[in-house]
């Protein structure tokens, strides 16, 4: 494998553990940010976040994650756009996502339902002239209507098996006394 492709995993290593200031205090955020422009971080589903030093190509992700996409922070908003190709470049500085193809179908479908329901909103402006039925009009209506019918149970069959006229046929047994 190559030394550009090899992940680190944990920032602390990478920098922190030089210096003998306790994590949280402001050299420790002040190295883990400057990390943060200069690795490629590649965040997984189970929340597992992989650094690459050098740009990735798309390609080699995807093929370590088979029905897997990759895709930039904003697929959440903008399926459609996010999504990355094989052919792109996951450059340094910038975080991406590793989710799955069905997730990204899913969340194409919503977006596309939701506007679908913002173009409807739109087209809902209507008067109450659009409601208005004519009297002739209602009554049709009417007719169509189903009307709530009784419940009848169901016939009741007889029962197939019968109750048999069996009893035990065992001859007894004399016990002989010695």
């Amino acid at each position: 494998m190559c030394s550009c492709f090899r992940p680190k995993l944990d920032i602390g290593i990478a920098g922190a553990g030089k210096s003998d200031a306790p994590p949280g205090s402001p050299s420790s955020l002040s190295i883990s940010v400057r990390l943060r422009d200069v690795v490629v971080r590649v965040v997984h589903a189970g929340g597992r976040i992989e650094m690459y030093e050098a740009a990735v190509p798309v390609e080699r992700l995807i093929r370590r994650n088979p029905g897997m996409c990759i895709a930039t922070p904003d697929v959440f908003r903008r399926p459609d756009e996010a999504v990355l190709s094989p052919d792109d470049v996951l450059l340094p500085g910038n975080k991406y996502f590793v989710i799955r193809c069905t997730t990204v179908e899913k969340l194409r479908r919503r977006q596309s339902q939701k506007t679908r329901a913002g173009d409807e909103l739109e087209d809902s402006v209507t008067s109450k002239d659009d409601f208005a039925v004519a009297r002739d009009g209602w009554s049709k209506l009417k007719k169509h209507m189903k009307e709530k019918k009784k419940f009848v149970p169901p016939i009741q069959r007889p029962r197939i098996w019968k109750e048999s006229d069996w009893e035990p046929s065992l001859n007894s047994i004399k016990e002989l006394s010695l």
